[in-house]
């Protein structure tokens, strides 16, 4: 069999695999992995790199395999670490537990800090996961602690010092 026609034997076969349409739709669902030969990388079906030629491409089911079969983990989409999603979740977590357990409220600029991104971009994530901005989310945090101290507390004003 010639050169061509293996190839062209290879794409066939990749193009009728629903794999290949989620890749080619850049499906962030989908729960592969794929290389390409040509370039040596693994990628996630949802990687923004320009679409490899089908006789070129092969699937796993894990990085794992991937790596085994001697392809390098994309530097584009980056298969080898968490999601960016799951990533932003962490250090939105995190950022809350710092606001809970802090007595006053930190500042913007400490919470971005905190977690390592720059102020503006870890605003738009905070906002985006919570709904509410980090000063928002310290003063509900903080108004909630004030009606529990006021079940437990004998005046108004005590409850209020209670919550901090």
């Amino acid at each position: 069999m010639s050169t061509s026609a293996r190839n062209e034997h290879s794409a066939m076969i990749t193009e009728h695999d629903p794999r290949w349409a989620a890749v080619v739709a850049r499906d962030p669902e989908a729960d592969f992995y794929y290389s390409v030969k040509t370039t040596g990388v693994y990628c996630r079906p949802s990687c923004a790199a320009r679409l490899a030629r089908p006789e070129n491409v092969r699937f796993y089911l894990t990085r794992e395999d991937a790596e085994q079969a001697g392809f390098r983990p994309c530097k584009r989409c980056k298969p080898d670490q968490a999601l960016p999603a799951e990533q932003h979740a962490e250090k939105i977590a995190s950022a809350c537990r710092l606001i809970e357990s802090a007595e006053t409220p930190p500042s913007l600029e400490s919470l971005s800090q905190h977690v390592g991104l720059s102020t503006g971009h870890f605003h738009r994530l905070f906002k985006a996961a919570t709904g509410l901005t980090p000063k928002g989310y310290a003063a509900a945090h903080r108004a909630n602690l004030v009606r529990k101290s006021l079940n437990k507390s004998d005046t108004v004003t005590n409850a209020i010092y209670d919550a901090g």
